[in-house]
């Protein structure tokens, strides 16, 4: 499987958030921790959260880098849902390895064990993907998108459906014509253009957690790979395989000792779209720190700063300038370490050839909570990952953006190293990322 990176990008222009009411209370706050797996998309790592009045287990890629919750019909039948309720919003959305757009329901959701500790939320909103590209949810059920309310833009259709004499004006059952999702796509375009389709907003899933009360600001990750390791041909061996499970922590971080050892590290959230941080430079151990280009003035607009952390894009996507200095370094060093990536940029290498003890660790300098930098390091290890696609094989986790934008996606190879709090209660509302040493259990 070749590795892509999953760069999402909003409907619109990111809107500034509205000032928050203040939370409806619906009770003591909890911290909930869920277990997580890499091994149904093989790379994402997903939670199983439970949809609807029968409380269909749906297995959702738990992503940073976008904020709708969303679920694929083959799995979730809404028409069986007594706890379903239509609406007229739909939404599309567009990754950079796939796009979907459907129809807006809201229902019951529940993550956790509903034997024991879960969160429940009783009508939430959630979009069903009635129609997507073939390389969109490949192994996995949906996605629950855990950046902010701007990201979450969805399409209010009733003026449109009205016209059209869908009675009741809503948008599911879906109302349009079948066809290839092209059609579709274009379709929809052009509905979302006319003046009868007018912008909305839908509150992301995390999000309302909080509003209610339900959990803490804050949620953290603890990942060990950025793609599943396959150390057996065994589906069994595989899924057994500790390596390939973590935790997903809702409502804290802080009180789980057992994930992590040391202090936080603390890097600032410059804006609350997507988790935007401030890269100043980055350095191979052994060469000169390479300084990170800003983000230019006409990109502002979409991709507000020059690094975001994503925990749903599971390579280190370096924008153009930082990934040729990070090269550079390793040629510098030996050029054979260039010899094996272009090896390795054709699929995988032996893992053999790698020696993981030659290569040198790679450190990431981000604008701290407190103004000054912050060192974020990512292990051999890491940016190589070892067992895949086949027993014996290694990928290369690090590529260029192939765009002119200078923002570099900093996903799960960095995050495999540290056990991170996403705490969206400091930093002015804009919130912070703490990064503390990640234990291995």
């Amino acid at each position: 499987m070749k590795a892509k990176a999953r760069r999402k990008k909003p409907a619109a222009s990111p809107k500034a958030r509205k000032p928050s009411a203040g939370p409806k209370r619906r009770g003591a706050p909890r911290t909930l921790r869920v277990p997580i797996t890499n091994i149904h998309s093989g790379n994402d790592f997903t939670a199983r959260i439970l949809v609807g009045s029968r409380q269909v287990a749906a297995n959702l890629i738990l992503d940073t880098g976008s904020s709708t919750l969303a679920v694929v019909p083959s799995v979730y039948k809404a028409s069986e849902d007594t706890d379903m309720g239509p609406s007229s919003l739909a939404q599309r959305v567009k990754y950079g390895t796939g796009e979907w757009l459907g129809p807006v329901i809201k229902t019951s959701l529940m993550l956790g064990d509903p034997a024991g500790e879960g969160a429940s939320l009783k009508h939430a909103p959630i979009a069903i993907t009635v129609s997507r590209s073939k390389d969109d949810f490949i192994g996995v059920d949906g996605i629950l998108g855990l950046a902010y309310q701007s990201l979450n833009d969805a399409v209010d259709l009733r003026r449109h459906l009205t016209k059209q004499k869908v009675n009741p004006p809503v948008t599911y059952p879906w109302p349009f014509e079948a066809g290839d999702f092209a059609t579709r796509w274009n379709h929809f375009a052009k509905l979302v253009a006319a003046r009868d389709a007018l912008h909305a907003s839908v509150e992301p899933y995390f999000t309302e957690l909080e509003s209610q009360g339900l959990a803490m600001n804050k949620f953290a990750f603890y990942t060990l790979r950025s793609w599943v390791r396959m150390a057996s041909r065994q589906p069994a061996a595989i899924a057994r395989d500790p390596q390939n499970h973590g935790y997903f922590v809702l409502g804290g971080g802080e009180e789980q000792k057992d994930l992590y050892s040391g202090s936080f590290k603390k890097v600032a959230v410059v804006h609350d779209v997507y988790y935007n941080t401030d890269l100043l430079a980055v350095q191979v151990d052994g060469c000169p720190a390479v300084k990170a280009g800003r983000l230019q003035g006409q990109y502002r607009a979409g991709s507000i700063s020059n690094s975001i952390v994503d925990s749903g894009t599971n390579v280190l996507v370096l924008a153009n300038d930082v990934c040729q200095g990070v090269l550079e370094s390793l040629a510098k060093l030996n050029p054979r370490f260039i010899r094996l990536i272009q090896q390795a940029g054709q699929g995988s290498v032996p893992s053999s050839a790698v020696k993981l003890t030659e290569w040198p660790r790679l450190n990431f300098f981000l604008k701290g909570s407190d103004g000054k930098p912050v060192k974020l390091t990512c292990l051999p290890e890491s940016y190589w990952q070892d067992q895949h696609p086949a027993p014996g094989r290694s990928v290369f986790q690090i590529r260029p953006a192939g765009n002119p934008v200078n923002q570099s996606i900093l996903g799960l190879p960095l995050m495999n190293n540290y056990f991170a709090v996403f705490d969206r209660s400091l930093g002015a509302g804009k919130g912070v990322i703490k990064f503390a040493s990640i234990k291995r259990l």
